[in-house]
């Protein structure tokens, strides 16, 4: 019996188009976390608009009322409003340019992090942007993903002074990553932005990256010592810096 050539392997194809609505919110391996923050802000935007919340341009009560960073009430005893208001946008264009952002940089940074560390991340850095505003400005209303946002490059831009790349990789991504930070705090000026958030969720990014470069490195099987590994290292180290930021704030 002659023999026969062997079936050629079968392509897999794809559930769906990338860049389509259904690549981007559907969470699968490597880039799980940052379609489920999405959807979360895009929800919590679409029940204020249904509850009667001008989809263009919400009131200053509105955003209030929905959790927004209030200084005169997070400071007399609503400190919550430091994380709701990461979740709150100030009408849709705003909520479309930080999903936009959110989508790229979780593309980019979720698989090298890993889906916890980027959760903690966004939520520790969020704190940090809101804590930033309620330190510079005597009364105003923030909202928005943004703080997280500049805190995702933060982390970024803490493993790009690293070892983690090469000479080539690093001195390209902190070449870019330093134009995007620095265009966006200027469009953040030409349009009165919240750059006090931005900033203080950038510098919490720092932080988080320092507290997450050790994990990843051990993951890369490069020696690290055991308890700069574990998990409550890169959890507790976040939160020890959201604690004593909150201790200076207020």
């Amino acid at each position: 019996m002659a023999p026969t050539e062997p079936n050629p392997p079968q392509q897999e194809t794809p559930a769906y188009h990338p860049g389509s609505l259904r690549d981007v919110f559907t969470p699968r391996n490597r880039y799980r976390v940052t379609p489920i923050l999405m959807l979360l802000n895009i929800a919590v935007f679409a029940v204020m608009v249904f509850s009667g919340v001008n989809i263009m341009s919400p009131t200053g009560q509105d955003l209030v009322h929905w959790g927004a960073n209030y200084t005169t009430l997070t400071r007399a005893g609503e400190p919550w409003r430091l994380l709701t208001a990461c979740f709150l946008h100030i009408g849709v264009i705003h909520l479309a340019v930080n999903m936009m952002s959110l989508r790229y940089l979780g593309m980019q940074i979720e698989p090298l992090l890993g889906s916890w560390r980027f959760l903690v991340a966004y939520l520790a850095t969020g704190l940090t942007g809101s804590l930033g505003s309620l330190w510079w400005h005597t009364v105003a209303v923030s909202a928005g993903a943004s703080g997280a946002i500049f805190g995702i490059e933060g982390v970024l831009l803490a493993l790009v002074l690293t070892n983690l790349f090469t000479d080539d990789v690093r001195k390209a991504l902190l070449k870019s990553t330093l134009s995007v930070v620095g265009i966006n705090l200027l469009i953040g000026i030409s349009i009165g932005a919240d750059n006090a958030a931005h900033i203080g969720g950038l510098l919490g990014g720092l932080v988080c990256g320092m507290a997450f470069y050790p994990g990843i490195r051990s993951e890369l099987g490069w020696p690290v010592p055991n308890w700069m590994t574990a998990k409550w290292f890169a959890i507790g180290l976040p939160i020890a810096m959201v604690i004593i930021t909150s201790l200076l704030v207020f």
